[in-house]
């Protein structure tokens, strides 16, 4: 199961088996960065929050992101 915690056209910022990570159209990227950091970072790239945070396996979220 994945948590979507901000969307970009393409791109979510996501947590996937307890990582913090980058998931495109081309799969999971994990990223060292601490939660609080990531979602400003986002933020700066633009990222759409999602609140509340999503909840849903990995074909869903490639359907999500191309919506």
């Amino acid at each position: 199961m994945i948590t979507v915690l901000a969307r970009k056209e393409g791109a979510a910022l996501v947590i996937r088996d307890q990582a913090l990570g980058i998931f495109t159209g081309k799969g999971f990227t994990p990223v060292d960065f601490k939660p609080e950091l990531a979602m400003k970072l986002a933020a700066r790239l633009h990222y759409t929050p999602v609140v509340p945070p999503l909840r849903m396996d990995e074909p869903e979220l490639a359907q999500f992101l191309e919506a």
